[in-house]
C-alpha cells in the first residue's frame, strides 16, 4: 500500500492504527533489548573521561567560546550539551549519560517505525526486517558502544530521521518548519555532518515532500550558506588535515605520518579514496574505516564468517534497494512520486551527501545517518517487492528474503554480543586508568578532578560490576566492525 492512498471508512482508520501500534509495540521490545546491553555499559575511559575533564572548571559560556576558535572543528553545542548533563547530574554521572544513551536511542527508533507509516499487515510484517538493518548494521554498532561521553553522532541521526518526520507530513504548519530549522542549526553546531538535516528537508521537498514549506526550506539553506561562510571566512575553521588522525587506507590503517608520507601534496587522492570508500562500506558492508577487509581475508583464502555474512546481507539488501530504483524510472521521468519513492530518493541523497562530508578520513559511524536511512529504503524496496514482485517471482522472493532475514537477524545477534565484550573491555581499562592517565600525559591535579576519576572508577568496578559475559567461543563467529 502507498504512503499517500488514503483510507476512507472508520473502520479502516482503525485497521490502519492497530498495525501502526503493534509496529511500535515491536520497536518499543527492540528498544527495551538494546536498552539492557547499554545500560551493561559504563564511561569509557578513552575520549569520555578527558572530556569530562575539560568541562569541569570552564563555565558554559567559557567552554562555547573557547569552542568557537578551535581549528578543523566546530562542535560548540556538543560541548555545551556535555557541560549540562554533567552539572545536572550532581555526581551521578552512570545514570545520566547512561540514561540519555537510552532514551536516544528509543527515540530514534520510534521514530524511524513512524517514518515507515506501517498500516497494513504486510507492512508490519517487514517493520522486524527493517529494524535488523538498522541495528544490525555496522554503522549502527558504534552509536552503542561509543559516546564522547554523549554519541555526538546518534545525536545526528535523530536530528536527520526527525527531519525526515516533519517533511513527510501532509502539509507544513509554522511550528513544524520552526522546528526543522531549529534541529538544522543545533545539529550542524554539535557536528558538522549536521548538514545532513539540510540535505534530508532539501531532498524531501525536491522529491515533492510539502510537510515543510519552501520558505523553511529556503532560510535554512541561508543558514547553510552562512554557516560554511562563517566557518571559513570569519572564525577560519579548516578542516582535518592528513596529519590529524590515523585513517584505513587499502588492506589496513594508516597513521598520520604513513599519510603524510604518501599523500602530501595529492591529499585529493585519499579524500576521493574516502568518499568511494564511504559510499560502499553502507552498500556492501565493505570497506569497513576505509579497510577492504574482506578482499583481504578473500585473498588470504581465510574469511571470518562475520565478514563474509555482512557482505552477503548488505550486498542483498543492496540489490534490493537498486531493483526498487529500476522499476521506478517512469517515475523519474515525470518527477511524480509517492511515499516509497521518497524514502528511497531521500537515502539517496543522504547517503551522497555523507559520503562526501566524510572525505577527511573514513569511520564507520560517520556514516550512520546513510546507515539509518538505508533501513528505511529496504522498508520500502521490500514492500514495493511484495506488493508486486513476489507472486511471480517466488523463487527470487525465498532467496533473496533469506539471505536478508537470516543475515540480518545474525548481524543483530553479533551486535549484541559485542555489547557484552565492549562492557568487559570497559572496565578493564578502568582497572588500570592511572597508567593510561600517564601515557596520555594527564595530570590529575586538582581535587576536583581525582574526585571524579574515583566517582567513575567506582562505577566501573564497584557500583556497576561487568555484567553476565557469553563464552568466549562465540568471538570465531562473531566480530566488532571498529
Amino acid at each position: 500500500m502507498s504512503l499517500d492512498v488514503p483510507v476512507a471508512t472508520s473502520a479502516g482508520v482503525s485497521v490502519q492504527r492497530r498495525w501502526t501500534w503493534i509496529a511500535q509495540g515491536y520497536g518499543l521490545a527492540v528498544s527495551a533489548v538494546l536498552s539492557y546491553f547499554l545500560l551493561g555499559l559504563v564511561i569509557q575511559v578513552s575520549d569520555s573521561f578527558g572530556n569530562l575533564l575539560a568541562v569541569q572548571r570552564p563555565t558554559l559560556g567559557e567552554l562555547v567560546r573557547e569552542q568557537l576558535s578551535q581549528h578543523a572543528y566546530l562542535r560548540p553545542l556538543l560541548w555545551a550539551q556535555i557541560k549540562i548533563i554533567y552539572e545536572w547530574s550532581g555526581g551521578d554521572y552512570y545514570a545520566w549519560f547512561r540514561g540519555l544513551h537510552v532514551a536516544q536511542v528509543c527515540v530514534l527508533i520510534a521514530l524511524c517505525v513512524r517514518l515507515m507509516r506501517p498500516t497494513t499487515a504486510l507492512d508490519l510484517a517487514l517493520v522486524p526486517l527493517s529494524l535488523a538493518v538498522l541495528v544490525g548494521a555496522h554503522t549502527f554498532g558504534p552509536l552503542l558502544r561509543e559516546a564522547h561521553p554523549i554519541n555526538s553522532y546518534l545525536t545526528i541521526v535523530i536530528a536527520c530521521v526527525a527531519a525526515a518526520n516533519l517533511a513527510f507530513q501532509a502539509r507544513s504548519r509554522w511550528y513544524t518548519d520552526t522546528l526543522a530549522i531549529v534541529l538544522f542549526v543545533g545539529a550542524t553546531l554539535t557536528v558538522e555532518s549536521g548538514i545532513l538535516v539540510w540535505v534530508v528537508c532539501a531532498a524531501a521537498y525536491v522529491l515533492g515532500a510539502r510537510g515543510l514549506s519552501r520558505p523553511a526550506v529556503a532560510v535554512m539553506t541561508m543558514c547553510l550558506v552562512a554557516y560554511v561562510a562563517i566557518r571559513m571566512f570569519v572564525l577560519d575553521v579548516g578542516t582535518p588535515a592528513l596529519a590529524e588522525r590515523a585513517s584505513g587506507f587499502g588492506f589496513r590503517a594508516l597513521e598520520p605520518a604513513e599519510l603524510i608520507a604518501r599523500f602530501e601534496g595529492r591529499a585529493w587522492t585519499f579524500y576521493l579514496y574516502n568518499v568511494f570508500s564511504s559510499l560502499a562500506t553502507v552498500l556492501f558492508s565493505e570497506p569497513k574505516g576505509g579497510v577492504w577487509r574482506f578482499v583481504f581475508e578473500v585473498s588470504a583464502h581465510n574469511v571470518h564468517p562475520w565478514t563474509m555474512v555482512s557482505v552477503l546481507s548488505s550486498t542483498a539488501a543492496t540489490g534490493l534497494v537498486a531493483w526498487f530504483v529500476w522499476t521506478r524510472r517512469a517515475r523519474v521521468r515525470v518527477w511524480t512520486f509517492e511515499g516509497n519513492d521518497r524514502i528511497v530518493g531521500v537515502f539517496v541523497a543522504v547517503l551522497a551527501a555523507n559520503a562526501l562530508v566524510s572525505f577527511p578520513y573514513t569511520k564507520n559511524v560517520i556514516m550512520s545517518p546513510a546507515g539509518v536511512f538505508f533501513s528505511l529504503a529496504v522498508f520500502a524496496a521490500a514492500r514495493q517487492w511484495f506488493e508486486r514482485a513476489a507472486a511471480s517471482r517466488l523463487v527470487a522472493t525465498i532467496v533473496i528474503f533469506a539471505v536478508l532475514t537470516c543475515g540480518w537477524a545474525y548481524r543483530v545477534a553479533g551486535n549484541h554480543y559485542n555489547l557484552r565484550r565492549t562492557a568487559a573491555e570497559q572496565r578493564a581499562v578502568w582497572v588500570t586508568v592511572d597508567t593510561w592517565l600517564d601515557r596520555q600525559r594527564i595530570a590529575l591535579v586538582s581535587p576536583e578532578a581525582q574526585t571524579l576519576r574515583d566517582a567513575l572508577r567506582a562505577d566501573a568496578l564497584r557500583n556497576h560490576p561487568t555484567p553476565y559475559q557469553p563464552t568466549s567461543a562465540w568471538m570465531q563467529w562473531f566480530d566488532i566492525d571498529w
